[in-house]
Protein backbone atom coordinates (compact mmCIF):
# COMPACT_ATOMS: atom_id res chain seq x y z
CA UNK A 1 0.00 0.00 0.00
CA UNK A 2 2.80 2.38 0.95
CA UNK A 3 4.68 1.53 -2.26
CA UNK A 4 1.58 2.22 -4.35
CA UNK A 5 1.05 5.54 -2.58
CA UNK A 6 4.67 6.59 -3.23
CA UNK A 7 4.35 5.70 -6.91
CA UNK A 8 1.19 7.80 -7.25
CA UNK A 9 2.85 10.71 -5.45
CA UNK A 10 5.92 10.54 -7.71
CA UNK A 11 3.73 10.54 -10.82
CA UNK A 12 1.78 13.53 -9.47
CA UNK A 13 4.93 15.52 -8.65
CA UNK A 14 6.43 14.68 -12.03
CA UNK A 15 3.34 15.97 -13.79
CA UNK A 16 3.38 19.20 -11.73
CA UNK A 17 7.07 19.72 -12.46
CA UNK A 18 6.50 19.22 -16.16
CA UNK A 19 3.80 21.88 -16.24
CA UNK A 20 5.66 24.38 -14.08
CA UNK A 21 9.19 24.08 -15.48
CA UNK A 22 9.57 23.56 -19.23
CA UNK A 23 12.93 23.38 -21.00
CA UNK A 24 13.17 24.72 -24.55
CA UNK A 25 15.32 21.65 -25.30
CA UNK A 26 12.16 19.53 -24.97
CA UNK A 27 10.79 21.34 -28.02
CA UNK A 28 13.89 20.98 -30.17
CA UNK A 29 16.01 24.02 -29.30
CA UNK A 30 19.70 23.37 -30.05
CA UNK A 31 21.45 26.31 -28.36
CA UNK A 32 24.64 26.20 -30.42
CA UNK A 33 24.38 29.81 -31.68
CA UNK A 34 23.88 28.63 -35.29
CA UNK A 35 20.60 26.74 -35.46
CA UNK A 36 17.38 28.75 -35.67
CA UNK A 37 15.76 28.17 -32.27
CA UNK A 38 12.88 30.63 -32.70
CA UNK A 39 10.12 28.08 -33.27
CA UNK A 40 11.26 25.77 -30.46
CA UNK A 41 11.36 28.59 -27.90
CA UNK A 42 7.96 29.92 -28.97
CA UNK A 43 6.44 26.42 -28.76
CA UNK A 44 7.73 26.03 -25.21
CA UNK A 45 6.30 29.43 -24.26
CA UNK A 46 2.94 28.60 -25.84
CA UNK A 47 2.81 25.39 -23.81
CA UNK A 48 3.64 27.26 -20.61
CA UNK A 49 0.95 29.85 -21.34
CA UNK A 50 -1.70 27.13 -21.22
CA UNK A 51 -1.22 26.93 -17.44
CA UNK A 52 -3.44 29.64 -15.98
CA UNK A 53 -1.55 29.47 -12.68
CA UNK A 54 1.77 30.31 -14.32
CA UNK A 55 4.63 28.27 -15.70
CA UNK A 56 8.33 28.71 -16.34
CA UNK A 57 10.22 28.24 -19.61
CA UNK A 58 13.91 27.53 -19.05
CA UNK A 59 16.84 28.31 -21.33
CA UNK A 60 19.61 25.87 -20.37
CA UNK A 61 23.20 27.04 -20.84
CA UNK A 62 23.84 27.87 -24.50
CA UNK A 63 23.38 30.45 -27.26
CA UNK A 64 19.99 30.53 -28.99
CA UNK A 65 19.63 32.22 -32.36
CA UNK A 66 16.35 34.04 -33.07
CA UNK A 67 15.18 34.99 -36.54
CA UNK A 68 11.77 36.37 -35.57
CA UNK A 69 9.85 37.83 -32.65
CA UNK A 70 8.83 35.62 -29.75
CA UNK A 71 5.75 36.52 -27.70
CA UNK A 72 5.41 35.98 -23.97
CA UNK A 73 2.22 36.40 -21.95
CA UNK A 74 1.38 35.13 -18.50
CA UNK A 75 4.53 33.08 -17.98
CA UNK A 76 8.24 33.34 -17.21
CA UNK A 77 11.17 32.93 -19.58
CA UNK A 78 14.35 32.51 -17.58
CA UNK A 79 18.00 31.63 -17.90
CA UNK A 80 19.69 31.72 -14.51
CA UNK A 81 18.11 32.12 -11.10
CA UNK A 82 18.58 35.31 -9.09
CA UNK A 83 22.22 36.28 -9.00
CA UNK A 84 22.82 35.66 -12.70
CA UNK A 85 23.18 39.33 -13.59
CA UNK A 86 26.79 39.87 -14.48
CA UNK A 87 27.71 42.99 -16.39
CA UNK A 88 31.00 41.88 -17.88
CA UNK A 89 31.45 38.13 -18.03
CA UNK A 90 27.75 37.38 -18.72
CA UNK A 91 27.70 33.74 -17.50
CA UNK A 92 24.10 33.28 -18.60
CA UNK A 93 22.18 31.79 -21.52
CA UNK A 94 22.33 33.99 -24.59
CA UNK A 95 19.69 35.04 -27.12
CA UNK A 96 21.34 36.07 -30.40
CA UNK A 97 18.98 38.45 -32.20
CA UNK A 98 19.47 37.82 -35.91
CA UNK A 99 16.62 39.80 -37.49
CA UNK A 100 15.26 43.33 -37.90
CA UNK A 101 11.60 42.36 -38.42
CA UNK A 102 10.42 43.63 -35.05
CA UNK A 103 11.11 43.20 -31.36
CA UNK A 104 13.09 40.28 -30.01
CA UNK A 105 10.46 39.74 -27.31
CA UNK A 106 6.91 41.01 -27.29
CA UNK A 107 5.93 41.04 -23.61
CA UNK A 108 2.21 40.90 -22.86
CA UNK A 109 0.33 41.01 -19.56
CA UNK A 110 1.94 38.99 -16.80
CA UNK A 111 5.13 38.28 -18.76
CA UNK A 112 8.43 37.83 -16.93
CA UNK A 113 11.95 37.62 -18.36
CA UNK A 114 14.89 36.81 -16.09
CA UNK A 115 18.57 35.90 -16.16
CA UNK A 116 19.27 36.16 -19.92
CA UNK A 117 21.93 37.83 -22.08
CA UNK A 118 20.78 39.46 -25.35
CA UNK A 119 23.36 39.97 -28.10
CA UNK A 120 23.27 42.07 -31.30
CA UNK A 121 25.80 42.27 -34.14
CA UNK A 122 25.77 45.51 -36.15
CA UNK A 123 28.27 43.94 -38.57
CA UNK A 124 30.63 46.89 -38.62
CA UNK A 125 27.92 49.50 -39.17
CA UNK A 126 27.38 52.35 -36.71
CA UNK A 127 23.75 51.46 -36.12
CA UNK A 128 21.60 48.73 -37.64
CA UNK A 129 17.95 49.51 -36.87
CA UNK A 130 17.02 46.37 -34.98
CA UNK A 131 13.61 46.19 -33.33
CA UNK A 132 13.17 46.60 -29.60
CA UNK A 133 14.86 44.02 -27.39
CA UNK A 134 11.71 43.84 -25.25
CA UNK A 135 8.51 45.60 -26.30
CA UNK A 136 6.22 46.10 -23.30
CA UNK A 137 2.49 45.94 -23.97
CA UNK A 138 0.61 44.78 -20.90
CA UNK A 139 0.06 45.03 -17.16
CA UNK A 140 2.21 43.42 -14.50
CA UNK A 141 5.37 42.78 -16.53
CA UNK A 142 8.59 41.94 -14.66
CA UNK A 143 12.06 42.17 -16.24
CA UNK A 144 14.99 41.30 -13.99
CA UNK A 145 18.68 40.36 -14.08
CA UNK A 146 19.20 40.95 -17.81
CA UNK A 147 22.20 41.95 -19.90
CA UNK A 148 21.47 43.60 -23.26
CA UNK A 149 24.46 44.18 -25.53
CA UNK A 150 24.40 46.63 -28.48
CA UNK A 151 20.64 46.99 -29.04
CA UNK A 152 19.17 49.74 -31.17
CA UNK A 153 16.39 50.17 -28.60
CA UNK A 154 16.45 48.00 -25.50
CA UNK A 155 13.36 48.02 -23.23
CA UNK A 156 10.53 50.03 -24.75
CA UNK A 157 6.86 50.67 -24.00
CA UNK A 158 4.59 50.38 -27.01
CA UNK A 159 3.22 53.86 -26.26
CA UNK A 160 -0.46 52.89 -26.26
CA UNK A 161 -1.05 50.03 -23.78
CA UNK A 162 -1.45 50.58 -20.05
CA UNK A 163 1.73 49.02 -18.63
CA UNK A 164 1.02 49.73 -14.97
CA UNK A 165 2.60 47.71 -12.13
CA UNK A 166 5.73 47.41 -14.29
CA UNK A 167 8.86 46.16 -12.53
CA UNK A 168 12.31 46.50 -14.13
CA UNK A 169 15.45 45.92 -12.08
CA UNK A 170 19.07 44.77 -12.26
CA UNK A 171 19.49 45.51 -15.97
CA UNK A 172 22.80 46.23 -17.71
CA UNK A 173 22.46 47.79 -21.19
CA UNK A 174 25.62 48.27 -23.25
CA UNK A 175 25.94 50.56 -26.30
CA UNK A 176 22.28 51.27 -26.96
CA UNK A 177 22.14 53.12 -30.25
CA UNK A 178 18.84 55.01 -29.87
CA UNK A 179 17.31 54.41 -26.43
CA UNK A 180 17.98 52.31 -23.36
CA UNK A 181 14.65 52.35 -21.52
CA UNK A 182 11.38 54.06 -22.51
CA UNK A 183 8.46 53.98 -20.08
CA UNK A 184 5.07 55.58 -20.68
CA UNK A 185 1.36 54.89 -20.11
CA UNK A 186 1.88 53.46 -16.63
CA UNK A 187 -1.53 54.17 -15.15
CA UNK A 188 -0.49 52.39 -11.97
CA UNK A 189 2.75 52.62 -10.00
CA UNK A 190 5.83 51.32 -11.90
CA UNK A 191 9.29 50.65 -10.47
CA UNK A 192 12.71 50.94 -12.14
CA UNK A 193 15.70 49.98 -10.01
CA UNK A 194 19.44 49.45 -10.57
CA UNK A 195 19.41 49.90 -14.34
CA UNK A 196 22.59 50.98 -16.11
CA UNK A 197 22.84 52.27 -19.68
CA UNK A 198 26.58 52.24 -20.38
CA UNK A 199 27.75 53.39 -23.79
CA UNK A 200 31.39 52.96 -24.81
CA UNK A 201 30.31 53.27 -28.45
CA UNK A 202 30.88 56.83 -29.77
CA UNK A 203 27.70 56.74 -31.86
CA UNK A 204 25.66 56.28 -28.70
CA UNK A 205 26.90 59.43 -27.04
CA UNK A 206 25.67 61.46 -30.01
CA UNK A 207 22.30 59.72 -30.40
CA UNK A 208 21.21 57.68 -27.39
CA UNK A 209 18.68 58.66 -24.75
CA UNK A 210 19.45 56.56 -21.70
CA UNK A 211 16.01 56.75 -20.08
CA UNK A 212 12.91 58.35 -21.61
CA UNK A 213 9.71 58.96 -19.67
CA UNK A 214 6.28 59.99 -20.95
CA UNK A 215 2.96 59.65 -19.11
CA UNK A 216 3.60 57.90 -15.78
CA UNK A 217 1.66 57.74 -12.51
CA UNK A 218 3.94 57.88 -9.45
CA UNK A 219 6.88 56.20 -11.15
CA UNK A 220 9.71 55.20 -8.80
CA UNK A 221 13.17 55.39 -10.38
CA UNK A 222 15.90 54.25 -8.04
CA UNK A 223 19.71 53.94 -8.46
CA UNK A 224 19.72 54.17 -12.26
CA UNK A 225 22.80 55.31 -14.21
CA UNK A 226 23.40 56.71 -17.70
CA UNK A 227 26.94 56.82 -19.08
CA UNK A 228 27.94 58.53 -22.35
CA UNK A 229 24.44 59.29 -23.62
CA UNK A 230 23.21 62.25 -25.62
CA UNK A 231 20.71 62.73 -22.79
CA UNK A 232 20.80 60.61 -19.67
CA UNK A 233 17.18 61.10 -18.56
CA UNK A 234 14.54 62.73 -20.77
CA UNK A 235 11.02 63.68 -19.63
CA UNK A 236 8.43 64.52 -22.29
CA UNK A 237 4.71 65.17 -22.52
CA UNK A 238 2.62 62.66 -24.44
CA UNK A 239 -1.03 62.70 -25.49
CA UNK A 240 -2.36 61.61 -22.08
CA UNK A 241 0.00 63.68 -19.97
CA UNK A 242 3.45 63.68 -18.42
CA UNK A 243 5.32 62.05 -15.54
CA UNK A 244 4.43 62.20 -11.88
CA UNK A 245 6.99 60.50 -9.67
CA UNK A 246 10.44 60.52 -8.19
CA UNK A 247 14.09 59.73 -8.83
CA UNK A 248 16.31 58.60 -5.97
CA UNK A 249 20.09 58.26 -6.25
CA UNK A 250 20.14 58.35 -10.06
CA UNK A 251 23.27 59.57 -11.84
CA UNK A 252 24.65 60.47 -15.25
CA UNK A 253 28.26 60.78 -16.32
CA UNK A 254 30.11 61.61 -19.55
CA UNK A 255 26.77 62.43 -21.18
CA UNK A 256 26.07 65.59 -23.16
CA UNK A 257 23.03 66.33 -20.98
CA UNK A 258 22.21 64.80 -17.61
CA UNK A 259 18.45 65.38 -17.17
CA UNK A 260 16.29 67.29 -19.65
CA UNK A 261 12.71 68.06 -18.64
CA UNK A 262 10.52 69.13 -21.54
CA UNK A 263 7.44 68.71 -19.35
CA UNK A 264 6.41 66.86 -16.21
CA UNK A 265 3.43 66.85 -13.90
CA UNK A 266 5.49 66.59 -10.71
CA UNK A 267 9.04 65.26 -10.37
CA UNK A 268 11.16 64.78 -7.25
CA UNK A 269 14.93 64.35 -7.72
CA UNK A 270 16.74 63.24 -4.59
CA UNK A 271 20.51 62.73 -4.47
CA UNK A 272 22.56 61.42 -7.33
CA UNK A 273 25.44 62.85 -9.32
CA UNK A 274 24.79 64.54 -12.68
CA UNK A 275 28.06 65.25 -14.50
CA UNK A 276 27.58 66.38 -18.09
CA UNK A 277 29.52 67.80 -21.01
CA UNK A 278 26.85 70.46 -21.61
CA UNK A 279 24.12 70.76 -18.97
CA UNK A 280 23.43 68.70 -15.86
CA UNK A 281 19.77 69.66 -15.43
CA UNK A 282 17.64 71.60 -17.88
CA UNK A 283 14.01 72.47 -17.14
CA UNK A 284 12.45 73.64 -20.39
CA UNK A 285 8.70 73.36 -19.88
CA UNK A 286 5.75 73.23 -17.48
CA UNK A 287 5.73 71.15 -14.33
CA UNK A 288 6.71 71.11 -10.68
CA UNK A 289 10.33 70.04 -10.08
CA UNK A 290 11.92 69.53 -6.65
CA UNK A 291 15.67 68.79 -6.49
CA UNK A 292 17.42 67.99 -3.21
CA UNK A 293 20.98 66.99 -2.36
CA UNK A 294 22.13 66.49 -5.95
CA UNK A 295 25.61 67.07 -7.38
CA UNK A 296 25.18 69.16 -10.55
CA UNK A 297 28.42 69.47 -12.49
CA UNK A 298 28.84 70.46 -16.14
CA UNK A 299 31.42 71.58 -18.66
CA UNK A 300 30.41 73.66 -21.68
CA UNK A 301 27.16 75.19 -20.40
CA UNK A 302 25.54 76.00 -17.08
CA UNK A 303 24.99 73.05 -14.76
CA UNK A 304 21.41 74.21 -14.09
CA UNK A 305 19.26 75.94 -16.71
CA UNK A 306 15.64 76.92 -16.10
CA UNK A 307 13.90 78.13 -19.27
CA UNK A 308 10.32 77.52 -18.14
CA UNK A 309 8.48 75.75 -15.33
CA UNK A 310 5.45 75.81 -13.11
CA UNK A 311 7.84 75.74 -10.16
CA UNK A 312 11.43 74.65 -9.56
CA UNK A 313 12.81 74.20 -6.04
CA UNK A 314 16.56 73.55 -5.82
CA UNK A 315 17.75 72.93 -2.24
CA UNK A 316 20.91 71.56 -0.67
CA UNK A 317 22.69 70.92 -3.98
CA UNK A 318 26.31 71.36 -5.07
CA UNK A 319 26.35 73.28 -8.37
CA UNK A 320 29.13 74.26 -10.72
CA UNK A 321 31.53 73.25 -13.49
CA UNK A 322 34.10 70.50 -13.46
CA UNK A 323 37.01 72.83 -14.10
CA UNK A 324 38.13 76.39 -14.92
CA UNK A 325 38.08 76.04 -18.71
CA UNK A 326 34.69 77.74 -19.14
CA UNK A 327 35.17 81.00 -17.21
CA UNK A 328 32.36 82.86 -18.97
CA UNK A 329 29.71 80.24 -18.29
CA UNK A 330 27.73 80.60 -15.05
CA UNK A 331 26.81 77.72 -12.78
CA UNK A 332 23.09 78.56 -13.05
CA UNK A 333 20.94 80.32 -15.64
CA UNK A 334 17.41 81.40 -14.74
CA UNK A 335 15.90 82.35 -18.08
CA UNK A 336 12.23 82.12 -17.10
CA UNK A 337 9.67 80.11 -15.16
CA UNK A 338 6.67 80.96 -13.03
CA UNK A 339 8.47 80.28 -9.77
CA UNK A 340 12.14 79.43 -9.17
CA UNK A 341 13.71 78.91 -5.74
CA UNK A 342 17.42 78.24 -5.17
CA UNK A 343 18.26 77.89 -1.50
CA UNK A 344 20.86 76.27 0.72
CA UNK A 345 23.13 75.31 -2.18
CA UNK A 346 26.89 75.57 -2.64
CA UNK A 347 28.06 77.25 -5.85
CA UNK A 348 31.65 76.69 -6.99
CA UNK A 349 34.26 79.26 -8.05
CA UNK A 350 34.97 78.19 -11.64
CA UNK A 351 32.92 80.99 -13.15
CA UNK A 352 29.98 83.31 -12.47
CA UNK A 353 27.46 81.94 -10.01
CA UNK A 354 23.77 82.54 -10.78
CA UNK A 355 22.55 84.65 -13.69
CA UNK A 356 18.93 85.80 -13.67
CA UNK A 357 18.21 86.76 -17.28
CA UNK A 358 15.69 89.30 -18.60
CA UNK A 359 12.97 86.64 -18.74
CA UNK A 360 13.29 85.79 -15.04
CA UNK A 361 10.42 87.51 -13.28
CA UNK A 362 9.54 85.44 -10.18
CA UNK A 363 12.42 83.90 -8.28
CA UNK A 364 14.16 83.57 -4.94
CA UNK A 365 17.92 83.17 -4.32
CA UNK A 366 18.56 82.82 -0.61
CA UNK A 367 20.89 81.23 1.96
CA UNK A 368 23.38 79.91 -0.59
CA UNK A 369 27.14 79.59 -0.13
CA UNK A 370 29.25 80.91 -3.00
CA UNK A 371 32.87 79.80 -2.78
CA UNK A 372 35.30 82.74 -2.75
CA UNK A 373 35.74 83.72 -6.38
CA UNK A 374 36.97 86.47 -8.68
CA UNK A 375 33.69 86.11 -10.60
CA UNK A 376 30.36 87.70 -9.79
CA UNK A 377 28.26 85.49 -7.53
CA UNK A 378 24.84 86.79 -8.64
CA UNK A 379 24.18 88.69 -11.86
CA UNK A 380 20.65 90.08 -11.93
CA UNK A 381 19.47 91.07 -15.41
CA UNK A 382 15.77 90.67 -14.65
CA UNK A 383 13.37 93.45 -15.51
CA UNK A 384 12.18 96.23 -13.25
CA UNK A 385 8.83 94.50 -12.78
CA UNK A 386 10.34 91.19 -11.66
CA UNK A 387 9.24 89.83 -8.27
CA UNK A 388 12.29 88.45 -6.49
CA UNK A 389 14.11 87.82 -3.25
CA UNK A 390 17.91 87.87 -3.18
CA UNK A 391 19.17 87.71 0.38
CA UNK A 392 21.23 85.96 3.07
CA UNK A 393 23.77 84.54 0.63
CA UNK A 394 27.39 84.04 1.70
CA UNK A 395 29.55 85.77 -0.92
CA UNK A 396 33.23 86.71 -0.96
CA UNK A 397 34.65 88.44 -4.02
CA UNK A 398 38.42 88.03 -4.38
CA UNK A 399 40.93 89.75 -6.64
CA UNK A 400 42.30 88.41 -9.92
CA UNK A 401 45.63 87.78 -8.20
CA UNK A 402 44.00 85.79 -5.39
CA UNK A 403 41.96 83.90 -7.93
CA UNK A 404 45.06 82.91 -9.91
CA UNK A 405 46.79 81.87 -6.69
CA UNK A 406 43.86 79.62 -5.79
CA UNK A 407 43.82 78.16 -9.29
CA UNK A 408 47.53 77.37 -9.13
CA UNK A 409 47.05 75.66 -5.78
CA UNK A 410 44.48 73.36 -7.33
Amino acid sequence: MQIAYCCVLMIFLSACSCVGDISVKEFGAVGDGKADDTSAIQSAIDKASENKHGACVVLPAGAYRLTDTITIKGCLLKGLEAGGWSSDSAPMPKLIVDHTKGPCIRAGAGASVHGINFEYDHKGQAAVKFGETILIEGLGISLTNLRIHSPYEAIMADGTTNIGRLNIENIFIISARSCGVYVTNTYDIPTLRNIEVWNPDKYSQQHCVGFKFGKNDEIRVDSCFAFACKTGFLFVKEKDGATWGGMNGCSADFSINGIVIEEVNSLRINGGCLWAHSTSLKVAGPGRVMVTGTDLRSNGDAALIVDDCTSVNITGCDIGKSGPDWPNVPAVKINGGKGVLISGCTIDDNGPGIVAAAGADYFSITNNVFLPSKYEAIIDKSGAEAKKIISSNLIEKISETEGKSQLDSK
